[in-house]
């Protein structure tokens, strides 16, 4: 699968490349701008295709959104052409308020032959829920205070300083956030992911990455289920965790110090790991890995 990856995004680039030796870009852009007016209880529900997507806060009671649609080509009519394929909505239903961009291309019509795009610049008053859906783009989201819920496919993700519940569900596109905090659930596909400074309670379920995770000490509980996955557990205080963990066909690598105890099941190929600290409250890690190593330490 990661060789379909690399064939998606190589033929963008084999064709910017063309482009690029056979003449000058030429760029045409449509730009949209809106505001919204909020209150408490209206949620922003965004659907974006090929988009770049920012969501930033500020304290007015409005919501302001600004949308960039290009299409580059060598000859600036094909790329007019192309641009009027691209559709868009921005609208509010009761206490919804709905922007969406899709390319209208009915089948049998020729296909396009410009680099398409769509930037989204949206500001938010921090207590507005949020819902994203995006494919082949990004997400970069900061400073939200009640509820995010991501949907994404080959889109890059990146969060800092989010607090609330969150909701992500990502495949074939990398996440990295700083500072989450709440109840965050994650699904996870063929994605690398980097938590930092994670404070609150988690449940994440993951196949196929690369998993990097920075717990505090307001860590509250953490659970993972991972398969074919390698996972690093970085903390300055290891000991301060109780684990139950689970390794199947993996390596587990821990500190020394502390008094863990291993049941090697070899019959099945499954680690089982324990470890409470000797204090009357503590934060639950929870792990089981299918296929995958397991580093917890400094």
């Amino acid at each position: 699968m990661k060789f379909r990856i690399f064939l998606c995004f190589s033929f963008w680039s084999i064709l910017h490349l063309g482009f690029a030796q056979n003449g000058t870009m030429q760029v045409v852009t449509k730009r949209i701008d809106k505001t919204f007016s909020y209150r408490e209880g209206y949620s922003l529900n965004i659907e974006g295709e090929r988009a770049e997507v920012r969501v930033e806060t500020w304290s007015k009671p409005e919501i302001k959104v600004q949308i960039i649609f290009t299409a580059k080509h060598i000859k600036k009519e094909q790329a007019e052409k192309d641009l009027e394929k691209m559709r868009y909505i921005t609208n509010k239903e009761k206490n919804k308020i709905y922007l969406r961009n899709y390319l209208d291309v009915p089948e049998g019509s020729p296909e396009l032959q410009s680099l398409m795009a769509a930037t989204y610049v949206i500001t938010i008053p921090e207590e507005c829920p949020t819902y994203i859906k995006n494919n082949y783009g990004l997400i970069d989201a900061k400073d939200l205070m009640s509820s995010l819920k991501l949907n994404t496919r080959f889109s890059r993700i990146g969060l800092d300083n989010i607090i609330g519940d969150i909701d992500i569900n990502t495949s074939f596109g990398d996440l990295f956030a700083d500072n989450l905090d709440g109840n965050v659930k994650i699904v996870s596909r063929r994605s690398d992911m980097t938590l930092k400074h994670m404070r609150g309670r988690y449940d994440i379920t993951a196949q196929y990455g690369i998993l990097n995770f920075f717990a505090t000490d307001q860590l509250r509980d953490f659970n993972l289920k991972a398969d074919k996955s390698n996972v690093f557990i970085h903390t300055l205080q290891p000991g301060a965790f109780s684990y139950n963990l689970s390794v199947q066909n993996g390596r587990v690598d821990y500190p020394n110090e502390l008094k863990f105890k291993l049941l090697d099941m070899k019959d099945t190929g499954i680690k089982k790991i324990t470890f409470k600290p000797n204090k009357e409250y503590y934060p639950n890690v929870t792990i089981s890995i299918t296929f995958g190593d397991l580093f917890i330490g400094k």
